[in-house]
């Protein structure tokens, strides 16, 4: 997976990886 940084949840193309975000950046 690509570097996700802030905001790149809030583009649509990552819509999907929206439910996977919030316990993406929570272990970040």
């Amino acid at each position: 997976m690509a570097r996700v940084k802030r905001g790149v949840v809030a583009r649509r193309r990552h819509k999907k990886i929206l439910n996977q975000a919030k316990g993406y950046y929570g272990a970040r």
